[in-house]
């Protein structure tokens, strides 16, 4: 018998693959400083430096730099290894010895280097962008990368959505702060497992606490008070009401204890990385973090569509979305579909808060209503109770929203979208799939 995959260990598997080549990550702060070290000892007018690579020694406080030097005496590859005081607090900060392919520095050298060089060079680049690019461009390209990101947020977001107003008929408010939730849950565990060192591990473990805290706080949710008010009361207000107070509690809960715990993400895995332009107008760059939830949003959006087209589960909630009486009638066990369903969705909602640290390096309580109000848009549009829809629409809402930030006043930008919507509701109440009828039909 076909059964439908288990979404949170697939996104699991998913990001252990991504991180399995990165055993440990790099502390932005101590690149910085390792790449201000190589800039001094090369001081020369005409000497240019081209990093070759930059990684972590295992089990110790140290980054290698690989780079080659060219100045009059031609190119040359050269080395240098950068040791700290510590992996955390104000010890991962104190460079403790700089060794090189001609031995280490000096004690005077060293106090040299950190008393008077680094205050003023610590933030020189020794790379360049990869590709050569019209400066205006580039600039463009950059606003194309920080919407993919924003697409993804709001795209798994609004999937959650669907995926309960299918079968209910109701709309969950709470999913922003859910969200939020989860990203909390990832920063506490990053916090818990820096007590042992930085590693891809840890920060696998913790990305998944987060996922996995959202998946089971919202299948609660389901159980105790969306199913129930189903139930006992036609009209769609009960919930409404209850979810924007099961948001509140989550809110307020999280920003009292917000003063109990470190509330950023540490500069991990978030050294830019020029892609292209020119430097004298503009260079694209992107993070190794912002490239994982860019991809870790539009992989987990690609396991729900082929979850929704391709599986038991999926067959069974279109079965159910278009006649639930019918459905159950031919076998289709609802109380196990609601459950999934719910237990999916804030699994989505999870990967969408989590994804957010891992970008943006935090998430507040806050920001759980913008979230899930955006999140909201974005389902209406695309056609709400439709899975491709709810993607589509979110790739509009951040497509305007990263433009309109670009081009003109940002303080207009909330404007603009929720505008937007007013405008579909109007102009085309069936959202981009032009689903007019008021229960999902199809996929």
């Amino acid at each position: 018998m076909e059964r439908a995959p288990a979404l949170p260990a697939l996104l699991i598997l998913l990001l252990s693959v991504a991180l399995s080549a990165c055993g440990s990550v790099i502390d932005a702060d101590q690149a910085s400083i390792c790449r201000a070290v190589a800039a001094a000892l090369h001081d020369d007018d005409d000497a240019t430096i081209r990093e070759n690579s930059l990684r972590p020694l295992d089990g110790e406080a140290a980054l290698r730099l690989s780079y080659v030097v060219r100045d009059a005496d031609g190119a040359r590859p050269e080395w240098i290894i950068c040791r700290f005081a510590g992996t955390q607090g104000a010890a991962r900060f104190d460079l403790s010895a700089v060794d090189t392919e001609r031995g280490g520095l000096s004690d005077v050298k060293l106090y040299i280097l950190k008393r008077w060089w680094l205050p003023e060079h610590v933030d020189r680049r020794i790379m360049g962008a990869l590709l050569p690019l019209d400066g205006h461009l580039a600039y463009w390209l950059q606003q194309v990368l920080n919407g993919m990101t924003l697409a993804g947020v709001y795209g798994l977001i609004a999937t959650a959505f669907a995926l309960v107003y299918g079968l209910t008929r109701r709309v969950n408010l709470a999913f922003g702060e859910i969200a939020v939730y989860a990203g909390t849950l990832m920063l506490i565990g990053v916090g818990t497992v820096l007590a042992g060192g930085i590693s891809g591990i840890g920060l696998l473990l913790a990305f998944t606490a987060g996922i996995l805290g959202a998946a089971l706080m919202n299948a609660a949710l389901g159980h105790w008070v969306v199913l129930p008010l189903t139930a006992r009361m036609r009209s769609p207000q009960p919930v409404l009401i209850a979810t924007v107070a099961v948001g509140i509690v989550l809110s307020e809960l999280l920003r009292i204890t917000t003063p109990l715990r470190e509330n950023w993400l540490p500069p991990l895995m978030n050294l830019p990385m020029p892609l292209a332009g020119t430097a004298d107008v503009f260079i694209a760059t992107v993070t190794p973090a912002q490239m994982l939830a860019t991809g870790l949003g539009f992989t987990g959006a690609s396991a729900l569509m082929a979850l929704m087209g391709f599986t038991r589960f999926g067959r069974d909630w279109r079965a159910y979305a278009q006649d639930p009486q019918m459905a159950e009638l031919l076998g289709v066990n609802a109380p196990r579909l609601t459950s999934l369903s719910f237990l999916i969705s804030g699994a989505a909602v999870g990967l969408a808060g989590t994804m957010t640290v891992l970008a943006y390096g935090t998430i507040s309580p806050g920001a759980g209503l913008s979230l899930g109000l955006k999140a909201l848009i974005a389902a209406v549009i695309g056609g709400i109770g439709s899975v491709p829809g709810a993607f589509l629409g979110a790739i509009l809402v951040a497509g305007v929203e990263t433009l309109w930030s670009s081009t003109f006043n940002i303080v207009y930008r909330d404007v603009v979208i929720y505008s937007l919507l007013i405008a579909f509701l109007v102009l085309r109440p069936g959202g981009l799939l032009n689903r007019a009828a008021p229960t999902p039909r199809e996929f």
